[in-house]
């Protein structure tokens, strides 16, 4: 097993940045970073935490934990991408929540999929709930089989990555118009539409990204959540850009 080599602020080369968005995350934070210290990889790993406003102390763990840390005082998921991308200065940028839990082998099978395949733009894997049941998982297993298919072929295969895993090329990424900073919801997905401009959009359900299930519940949100993806792959902004159960943080923005 190899200790990966968390870059601060000096002139080192650095392979990958991983951008997290933060507010109000104390009770996943830790997990996410530590997650990160344990991956079997030698890349130089830059971790940026995207500090959007918290009041708790997800900014004390982020200093404690020796990651380096950015304010963007406008709310949003999108804003807090886009600054967060735009402070990176890894030759790839790994977008992920403050809930996800990197599998150990993660960065090293992502970095292995980009040198395989040099047209890829950018790279998505399956997410698993760590935090729900096996049943849960198996329903959450069949939608991803049964709905992947439909959203690559309505989007002529421009959407898939999610934003609690999403790895892509600065250099592709430097092309684009970047994150929508008017975006609360669906910033990912338009994202990915402009990097298939220029390569490929992947989503591998071979690779696994352990996340909460905590936003995915039956309620109006997830309905509204669903009409939102069905348009964005028909290329139209979302009908609402104020979901709180599917924002970077625990409450309401």
């Amino acid at each position: 097993m190899f200790t990966p080599f968390i870059i601060m602020d000096n002139n080192e080369t650095i392979d990958i940045s991983i951008v997290i968005p933060v507010r109000n995350e104390e009770g996943y934070l830790p997990a996410c970073l530590d997650a990160i210290f344990c991956q079997t990889t030698k890349k130089h790993i830059e971790v940026i935490v995207v500090d959007n406003g918290s009041t708790d102390g997800s900014q004390e763990i982020a200093h404690k934990k020796g990651v380096k840390v950015i304010v963007e005082l406008q709310k949003g998921v999108g804003p807090a991408r886009r600054t967060g991308t735009a402070a990176a200065r890894g030759a790839y940028i790994l977008q992920i929540d403050a809930d996800t839990r990197l599998p150990k082998d993660y960065i090293e099978q992502a970095f292995f999929r980009f040198s395989q395949d040099k047209e890829l733009a950018c790279l998505g894997g399956q997410m698993y709930w760590y935090d729900a049941s096996r049943f849960a998982n198996g329903v959450r297993r069949v939608l991803y089989v049964l709905f992947t298919p439909i959203v690559r072929l309505i989007s002529r295969g421009a959407l898939g990555p999610m934003g609690n895993n999403m790895m892509f090329s600065r250099d592709i990424y430097e092309k684009c118009a970047g994150f929508d900073p008017g975006l609360k919801f669906g910033e990912d997905a338009d994202l990915t539409r402009q990097l298939h401009r220029y390569g490929k959009v992947c989503l591998d359900l071979t690779l696994l990204c352990n996340t909460s299930s905590r936003r995915f519940h039956l309620d109006r949100d997830f309905f509204i959540y669903c009409l939102n993806v069905f348009r964005i792959c028909l290329g139209f902004k979302p009908l609402r850009n104020d979901l709180p159960s599917f924002s970077n943080s625990t409450i309401d923005k």
